[in-house]
């Protein structure tokens, strides 16, 4: 540095290197690679969030068909279990087999009544007869004859947002 004669001081241009520009250079870049890092971890959890949420859809619309036929069995008069649309006997070879992921064969089964909505297909049920049995005792105190109980096995398979996305939910109602 020198002093020139208004007395402020000046800087040789001459020797200047550099150095500053070099490593402003390397700082943006380690910013810039943070930055995509972060953005790429962002990416990924709004993936993980999307692919939960259709399948969190996917299991309400599967509910959605076990409730409807639980209705439908409440509801409706005798079935008949013919081994076709739906309706089976326990275990039938002929019902479909949604267990093994196979939901392209959906032929054979019931289509949810209503409408649910955001799916890209409509909930599927099918209902097996397992067994109706007679209570032990033939009547209540009152002399009443006890009703038979029937117990059915319900099979549902809802869709997500996607129609890669798919959940198959199985329970045991009882009516009477």
């Amino acid at each position: 540095m020198l002093k020139n004669r208004s007395g402020q001081y000046s800087y040789p241009i001459g020797r200047q290197k550099g150095s500053v520009l070099l490593v402003s250079l390397i700082m943006l870049l380690l910013l810039t690679l943070i930055a995509v890092g972060g953005m790429q971890g962002t990416i990924l959890q709004e993936r993980m969030t999307g692919n939960l949420r259709d399948r969190d859809l996917a299991f309400q619309a599967a509910e959605a068909g076990l409730r409807d036929a639980e209705n439908f069995l409440e509801g409706g008069p005798g079935v008949n279990f013919n081994n076709a649309n739906g309706f089976y006997d326990v275990n039938n070879a002929n019902r479909p087999d949604w267990n093994t992921r196979n939901t392209d064969d959906r032929s054979g089964a019931k289509d949810y009544t209503g409408a649910f909505k955001g799916v890209a297909d409509q909930p599927k049920y099918f209902i097996e007869e397992i067994a109706t049995l007679q209570p032990a005792g033939t009547e209540t105190e009152t002399g009443v004859a006890l009703p038979p109980v029937s117990y059915y096995r319900i099979t549902a398979l809802g869709f997500g947002g996607s129609a890669n996305t798919s959940v198959v939910l199985t329970s045991v109602y009882r009516s009477q």
